[in-house]
């Protein structure tokens, strides 16, 4: 991959799942990377990372107890277990839009078009042995040597701060950055402020600079 940028080395950022390929990469192929961002994401999958994403769903409904658009997302979260294809996907996705969001009824009109197009592809959490693939990295986080930035939205339902804290606990030396007013989508919510700490950290931590 990196071959074919024909750059010396890159800096990967995961959002959401995609910090557990990341974390991969700074675990088992560190080569040619200068730097890691976890964004919104966690050490572990599994019942651990269901029940703490529960208990923010709570808290979520607790803060919007009374709103008229809070039983479709109560409604969307009961129906993950029935998903079998794009077109529930789809449904669901829409429908668990505003709990992604730290205000999302407070800026419906600048964000209700982007829920209204969003698109779902459904695929199976399960191996080849139709169990549900799990991951837990925390027994192997203390061996990072990369430089890491964690980021993470105050409001985040899905990979809370929790497990931002427990990241940064982990990895030597990172760095955390909470951003206050958003949930798991930052980079919309408080562009600026995801911005400028994606660019400070990879300007800080590329070849060639201290």
């Amino acid at each position: 991959m990196v071959e074919h940028l024909g750059v010396p080395e890159v800096h990967l950022l995961g959002h959401s799942h995609g910090g557990f390929v990341v974390q991969y990469h700074a675990l088992h192929r560190p080569d040619r990377v200068a730097g890691v961002i976890l964004y919104d994401s966690a050490p572990v999958t599994g019942p651990e990372h269901a029940a703490e994403a529960m208990r923010m769903v709570r808290s979520f409904a607790a803060r919007y107890a009374g709103h008229p658009g809070l039983p479709e997302v109560l409604a969307a979260f009961q129906a993950i277990p029935t998903i079998s294809d794009d077109v529930r996907m789809t449904a669901v996705a829409r429908g668990l839009f505003p709990a992604y969001f730290a205000d999302y009824w407070g800026r419906e009109e600048e964000f209700a078009a982007m829920r209204a197009a969003v698109r779902a592809a459904h695929i199976s959490g399960l191996d080849e042995n139709l169990v549900p693939h799990a991951v837990d990295d925390r027994a192997d986080l203390g061996s990072v040597t990369l430089p890491t930035l964690v980021v993470v939205g105050r409001h985040d339902v899905v990979c809370g701060v929790r497990w931002a804290e427990e990241l940064h606990r982990l990895i030597p030396g990172s760095e955390l950055l909470i951003l206050e007013k958003s949930g798991h989508f930052g980079h919309i919510e408080e562009p600026d402020a995801f911005s400028r700490a994606v660019t400070r950290f990879v300007s800080s931590t590329a070849r060639g600079t201290s």
